[in-house]
């Protein structure tokens, strides 16, 4: 285990940014069905800016693993043992899966979707190379597939981000720095 007390400044930095275009992206999502299919020009620049912006969280994610892994993170403070210590792996855990997960599967959509899709609303975004052969009553069936894969993997991201929410003040009430690692205005001054 580590001995050092904080994350790094990149960890941090990587945290917020991901975290915040993540609750961005489910807002968007949500808010997405609402534009109305006579506004096609809105209704495509908004599913394209949400798939751009859905790319570069899996980017960031992947530098984050690898920044996570050749960077150990702080120990949890010893008096977090059992049930507590092993959920908050577990949430950490899967929230690595579904960073990357997540991306994919809307990678996965728009690689089976009948629609071309832009970066930036500029760039042509290229298929997942394992779907792009895929074409008539295949591709519908996995876009299907796709489509409510990832709209699971949106309630399952709510409910850790919740769990995790709670649990980060759950223990800056408790006293113990935990929060503090994440949001370096709230250490102790001495």
């Amino acid at each position: 285990m580590s001995t050092q007390a904080n994350y790094t400044k990149m960890a941090v930095r990587l945290h917020w940014l991901i975290a915040i275009l993540i609750i961005a992206l489910l807002a968007g999502g949500k808010l997405m069905g609402f534009i109305s299919n006579d506004n096609l020009t809105l209704k495509l620049m908004v599913y394209n800016w949400h798939k751009t912006i859905g790319l570069l969280i899996l980017v960031l994610s992947i530098f984050r693993i690898y920044w996570r892994l050749t960077h150990k993170p702080p120990a949890l403070p010893s008096e977090i043992t059992g049930f507590p210590r092993f959920l908050s792996n577990a949430v950490h855990t899967f929230f690595y899966f579904f960073m990357i997960a997540m991306p994919l599967a809307g990678w996965a959509i728009i690689s089976t979707s009948r629609f071309p899709s832009k970066l930036f609303n500029a760039l042509p975004l290229p298929k997942l190379p394992v779907l792009s052969g895929i074409q008539g009553d295949e591709r519908k069936a996995l876009h299907g597939l796709f489509e409510e894969a990832h709209e699971i993997l949106a309630y399952i991201a709510i409910a850790l981000i919740i769990l995790h929410v709670a649990a980060a003040i759950k223990h800056h009430k408790s006293g113990n720095d935990i929060l503090a690692r994440m949001l370096p205005s709230l250490r102790k001054k001495g």
